[in-house]
This record gives structure tokens, C-alpha cells and sequence, in this order.
């Protein structure tokens, strides 16, 4: 090619043919017109152009459904989005970013419904939530002369007003009868340790039970009851905080000796043999004899018969120089930084623990297996035992030590198993002697209180979680000597699982602490929560909780065990209460659902019954009976940690007529006191409506009165 001269390439317009080309001017004057470049007069503030926006986006919002997408990560985009709903169903899309969200329009509630079902299919490419729709405001015609003058101040959602009674249909409870409170008397006290001769003080001289609790009293009325589960030649139960293995092959088909040898062996496939001195379980030995010994002591006491023998190939001959009986190591409290195992929970915050290192094991199911052993020919117990005296318990296939904390009758004996350190309530025909060899063997676990975790009522999944954190799992033990509570005998310490790194305080802490539901999710029915209805039978003793519906025949009352964990629940329902009023200032809950509601000062958990518009929904109390007008401003929305069971009866009076005289009513009230214990002469229960009726013949005489 010949080269070109400046002049002729001043001459050449590459361009030139496309301003000539029609096809091309056509094209590029439509994409003009469909998008204009966007001109802002000088005239129209910033400020302006804000509220311009935020009023589009209003009208849009109020036509259209939407979906508000949060940008999680820079690969969700816009055009990301629109492949993945479909440019056929998305009709704007406007991405906002400072909060870093994306708002997606459609066309209609179809394309909407469409797009809703691919989120629902990929959860985990999106994370999106329904946009709220906006009600466009509503247009006033004329506006009084009177009113235009003088508007007055704006009627308040927590302004109170009266009470409009006239509407309701259901009926309401008469007077403002106080909720009952119940507390369960101590299980010990100082001065069961102080009286001369306790074995309390023998047994326990570190006062380690003084404090203890029983927290599982719904386990023995059916709640909370996990089902058990079959493993290799065992079979798990879950009971009283702790989970124990129970061997499918019955304990008496092997003896002693058969038993001892078994797990002899199986220590000795681990690496580990009988110290000749103490007989202990170490990995220690002599390099050239290989003669097991567990440090400088046990050596030095056979050290005169181990100098005659190593080397030459004669067996160690002790003779009478050492003992026949086992010596185990002394418990202690292990070190922080240790392993440790979950034996038991106790409360919500406090559970035991026991060293995890190879030799504690050894000697921890040495001790266990002794117990076993030696308790096989123990004797049944004849008498009641006092407090602080050693038992043997035997539970199917399982026999363990336990000390007896109280005694109330044949039925409801209080005992502790210090092998693992979980309450239980036994009758006495479950109780064996226990020998003093059994009762002087050492106890290896330790309570600890678990810092930072609250005490609560153990509700369901508080109970699940336990019993899978406990026995099989290993944790690290961090504590500081400074934390120790010496009123209560307890070091305060953190659990760190070993193998995840995750802190057991922070999971427990996280189950414990309720969270305040959004208004926008759906609220739970009363059939969300467990029943534990009253026995059927005759002379039952009953505790009154509520006597303000006796006009309609009605009273609710629950057992006495059992009163005591409704003043558990509502001290959680308490705390709630009050932490949740920051967050949430009124909510009139829908009917048939559940709330937490202010009555006499006191949250405790309700059911809407009837809503009539005046800001009082009727709230009749579960835990109760009573049924109150309550305002708005003394409402929450129902937690979904509190999945308590409802302990208290509804129950009607067998023979109490249609209309109750107002004297009828007092003389009720002064036989049915709230708070008392009555004995009723019989509970029946109707299957077909569910209800449940009750018998007083001492009321007869004032059902009778005219």
C-alpha cells in the first residue's frame, strides 16, 4: 500500500458513512428517546430531589408487590438478580446503598407468588424477606370548620381509656385477686450440718450439697420424658440431668470375677497396667523389667524386692509389703486447662464435672465397677434413712452410691448420686445398704457454676441440649481461683467444647435468654404449649390457684408439686417482662393466641380471648384462671423459647347450679381460698368435650342454700 500524506489523512472520516447511514440515525435517535439523559434544574435542592425519591418509592411500593433482597456479597447484582427471577416477572429493580439492599418489583401477585417459590428452593443464594405494602393515606373531602381551627391533640395507642365492658361476651372474673406465689422450702439448711452427731458433716464435710436443688420435678408427672434410645448392648435414659447407659444384658448372668477380668482387659488394650503397689491403672514401668509403678512413692515402697529381682528373670515377690486392697488417687479439683466430662446437670447454670486424663478415667470406672460389684449382695434398707446416710441405689442394670439429703416420707426420699451428681426422688424400697468400704471410696466429681449463664426454669430445649452435652462429649475447664464462691462451696468456671471450640456458656446462654418475636411473624396457639392435667381418682389434694369464676361454676387449681414451677415460670416470664419493655412499648395480640401479660404488677403468659376495640383485650392467664381486661401498654408478643407446659386445671363443680346467689359465692370463696390446699372427693374427666369436673361433698350444703 502507498503511504498516505498528512493532507489526505486530514480528509479521512471514518465516521462520515455512519451520520449518512439512516438505519443507524434510527436507531440511535429511539435509544434516545426511550432513556433521556436525566437533567436536574438548578433550581431543585438536594434536599428536594430526596423527598422526590422517597415519595416514588411510596407509590411504587403501595401498586406493586416486592421482595427487599440484602446484598450479603459482590456477587449479588442486578443483573444476577434479574437472571435469577426472569426478566419476565421483574418489572423494576432499585438498589439503595447505604443500607445495601435491593428492591425487586413485579408485575403482579403472580409473578410475585413465582419468584417467592424459587427463594423457597434456593435458600441459600438469597437472603430476602417480603416487603411490607403501604396503604395509600386516605383522602379527606372537607374538613370541619371547627376541627380546622381547633385540632386538638392526636388520640395515643397507649392512651388509657375505660374499660368498655357492655360489649364483651365472655365472661370476666370478679374482684383483682393476687396471683399465689409458692416457695419450695430448702432441701437442706445449716443447721442439718450443725446438729451434733449429723451425718451430713461426716459425709459431706465441704457442704457441697448444701445448696443443691431439683429442678426435674416435671419428669415425674410425664413432661419432658425423652425417648429412650438403643445403642451396641445398651440402651440410653434420659432422667434427672443426666443420661445413664443401661446394658441390655442382664448384671446378674456374669460374677464378679468374670466382670473385673472384662474390664482388666479392656485397660490393658488401651496400654495401661496394675501398678504392683497401689493396683492402679498406669502407663509407667521399669525399662528394664518392665515392672509397672505409678510414681516415686509406690517405687520406693517395693524398692528393697524390685533391686533382687530386675534383671535376673525371677518374678517380684512382695509378699505381705504392700496391701491387698486398692488405693485410688485422691480426688481434686482438675486444673484449668484440663479436659473434663459433663456428668450431670443440676440447674440450668450448674453441672458436674469430672477430670477427662486417661488415669482419672481408670480410676473413676474402677470405682464404678467396685460399687457394682460389691453392691450385688447388698441388703434392702428396712427403715427410713436419715439425712447424710450412705445408700446404694439400684436402677435396672445400674447400682451407684448415693447419700440421702432429705427425707419426707416412705415415697419421696431425697437422694444425690455423688458418682455423677444428678437428684433423684426415690421410695425406699429402691434404697440397699451401703458398707463402709463402698462409702469411703473416693468421689471424683466437682460442681461447677457456669459463668455468665442465668437460672432459669428448664424448659424443653434447655433439657434436650443438656442431656446431649452431657457424658460423651470433652470440654476444656477454665476457671480462676479468684471466681471461687465460697458461700456456696463452688468455682465458677467456662466449658470450651475441644473439638468444635465453641463455648457451652455462650450455647446455654443463647437457649436461656428469650428474644422478642417480630409483630410480622405469626403468634402461637394454646395448642403450642404442653398440658399437664390433674389425676383422676378420689381424695386428691389440690392447690387453689384462682376462685373468681365460681359464678360460673368454675375453679382452677393444679398439685402442690407442681405449684412450685408455676412460680418458677412466671419469675422467668418476670424477667422477660421487664427487658422486653425497650424493644416493644404495646401489642394487642389477635385471639386465640398467646401473650405475655401485666396483671397486679406481675407478667406472667395469657391467651387472648376476645378483642372489643377499647385497647383492653380479655387475657385469661393459663398459669391462673382468671380472665382480665388488659391494656395494650401491658402486653408482649409471645416468646418461642417458652414452650412451658400449662400445669393448671380447669375444673367444674359438680353440682353447682346455673345461677349462684351472691351468698353462695362469698361461702365458696371462704371454703376455696386461693392459695389453700383442699382435698377433694373426686376428679372425673370427660373424654368426649375434654373437660375435667370436680367433687366437694362438703359443698353440697351450699349449693342447696336459697
Amino acid at each position: 500500500t502507498m503511504a498516505l500524506s498528512p493532507e489526505e489523512w486530514s480528509d479521512w472520516n471514518p465516521m462520515a458513512k455512519d451520520f449518512n447511514n439512516e438505519y443507524i440515525n434510527d436507531q440511535c435517535q429511539n435509544m434516545i428517546e426511550e432513556a433521556p439523559a436525566p437533567v436536574r434544574p438548578h433550581s431543585v435542592s438536594f434536599k428536594d430531589t430526596i423527598e422526590a425519591e422517597k415519595k416514588a418509592r411510596s407509590v411504587k411500593q403501595q401498586k406493586y408487590p416486592y421482595l427487599v433482597v440484602q446484598k450479603i456479597s459482590d456477587f449479588v447484582t442486578e443483573n444476577m438478580l434479574t437472571c435469577f427471577f426472569g426478566r419476565d416477572l421483574i418489572l423494576d429493580l432499585e438498589y439503595r446503598p447505604m443500607s445495601r439492599v435491593f428492591f425487586v418489583y413485579f408485575k403482579n401477585i403472580g409473578s410475585f407468588e413465582a419468584a417467592k417459590a424459587k427463594v423457597e428452593r434456593n435458600p441459600s443464594l438469597i437472603n430476602c424477606q417480603r416487603g411490607r405494602h403501604r396503604p395509600p393515606p386516605e383522602k379527606i373531602d372537607s374538613i370541619p370548620a371547627a376541627a380546622a381551627a381547633d385540632p386538638g391533640p392526636n388520640p395515643s395507642i397507649t392512651e388509657r381509656t375505660e374499660v368498655n365492658l357492655s360489649l364483651r361476651r365472655i365472661c370476666t372474673s370478679t374482684g383483682s385477686q393476687k396471683h399465689p406465689i409458692f416457695i419450695q422450702p430448702p432441701l437442706l439448711t445449716k443447721a442439718d450440718y450443725a446438729v451434733k452427731g449429723s451425718l451430713l458433716a461426716i459425709n459431706d464435710p465441704d457442704r457441697r450439697y448444701l445448696y443443691v436443688k431439683y429442678e426435674f420435678a416435671l419428669e415425674r408427672h410425664g413432661a419432658y420424658v425423652l425417648k429412650e434410645e438403643q445403642m451396641e448392648k445398651c440402651t440410653v435414659h434420659y432422667l434427672s440431668g443426666r443420661s445413664r447407659k443401661i446394658s441390655i444384658v442382664a448384671a446378674e448372668d456374669s460374677t464378679k470375677d468374670e466382670d473385673i477380668n472384662t474390664l482388666s482387659h479392656i485397660i490393658e488394650k488401651i496400654g495401661l497396667r496394675e501398678c504392683v503397689t497401689c493396683h492402679n491403672w498406669t502407663d509407667v514401668c521399669c525399662k528394664v523389667c518392665s515392672m509397672p509403678f505409678c510414681n516415686e512413692e509406690c517405687f520406693d515402697n517395693v524398692s528393697k524386692a524390685h533391686q533382687e529381682s530386675c534383671g535376673t528373670g525371677k518374678e517380684l515377690d512382695l509378699g505381705d509389703s504392700v496391701g491387698s486392697r486398692r488405693k485410688f488417687p485422691k480426688p481434686q479439683m482438675p486444673p484449668s486447662g484440663s479436659k473434663v466430662k459433663i456428668t450431670a446437670f443440676q440447674q440450668t447454670n450448674v453441672c458436674y464435672v469430672r477430670s477427662a486424663a486417661l488415669h482419672d478415667e481408670v480410676a473413676y470406672t474402677r470405682v464404678l465397677t467396685e460399687v457394682m460389684m460389691e453392691g450385688k449382695a447388698s441388703a434392702r434398707l428396712d427403715t427410713l434413712p436419715k439425712s447424710g446416710q450412705m445408700v446404694l441405689v439400684k436402677f435396672e442394670t445400674e447400682i451407684i452410691r448415693a447419700m440421702v439429703i432429705n427425707v419426707d416420707n416412705l415415697k419421696d426420699i431425697y437422694v444425690v448420686c455423688i458418682d455423677f451428681g444428678n437428684l433423684e426422688v426415690l421410695k425406699l424400697e429402691d434404697l440397699y445398704q451401703c458398707s463402709p468400704y463402698l462409702a469411703g471410696l473416693p468421689c471424683y466429681t466437682i460442681a461447677v457454676q457456669l459463668r455468665g449463664v442465668p437460672k432459669c426454669f428448664m424448659s424443653p430445649n434447655i433439657r434436650e441440649a443438656m442431656y446431649e452435652l452431657s457424658g460423651v462429649m470433652v470440654y476444656k475447664l477454665k476457671y480462676s481461683k479468684k471466681e471461687y464462691d465460697s458461700v456456696k462451696n463452688i468455682q465458677v468456671a467456662v466449658l470450651n467444647d475441644v473439638y468444635k471450640n465453641g463455648s457451652l456458656n455462650r450455647l446455654l446462654k443463647t437457649i436461656t435468654s428469650p428474644t422478642v418475636p417480630p409483630l410480622s411473624d405469626p403468634g402461637f396457639k394454646e395448642d403450642y404449649l404442653p398440658h399437664i392435667y390433674l389425676p383422676t381418682g378420689k381424695n386428691i389434694d389440690l392447690v387453689v390457684m384462682d376462685n373468681t369464676l365460681l359464678k360460673c361454676g368454675l375453679i382452677y387449681c393444679t398439685l402442690k408439686d407442681l405449684s412450685y414451677e408455676v412460680t418458677k415460670i412466671q419469675r422467668d416470664m418476670q424477667a422477660y417482662g421487664e427487658s422486653s419493655s425497650t424493644t416493644c412499648s404495646f401489642y394487642a395480640p389477635p385471639k386465640d393466641e398467646l401473650c405475655v401479660a401485666k396483671y397486679e404488677g406481675k407478667w406472667c403468659r395469657g391467651l387472648s380471648m376476645e378483642l372489643v376495640g377499647d385497647g383492653y383485650p380479655s387475657i385469661l392467664f393459663l398459669d391462673y384462671g382468671n380472665i382480665v381486661p388488659i391494656h395494650v401498654s401491658d402486653i408482649r408478643p409471645y416468646p418461642p423459647q417458652f414452650k412451658f407446659p400449662v400445669l393448671t386445671t380447669e375444673l367444674d363443680l359438680i353440682g353447682s347450679p346455673e345461677n349462684l346467689t351472691a351468698e353462695q359465692i362469698r361461702r365458696l370463696e371462704e371454703h376455696l381460698v386461693v392459695g389453700s390446699t383442699v382435698t377433694c372427693n373426686e376428679i372425673v374427666h370427660c373424654q368426649e368435650s375434654n373437660n375435667y369436673s370436680v367433687r366437694f361433698d362438703e359443698l353440697q350444703n351450699i349449693f342447696n342454700l336459697k
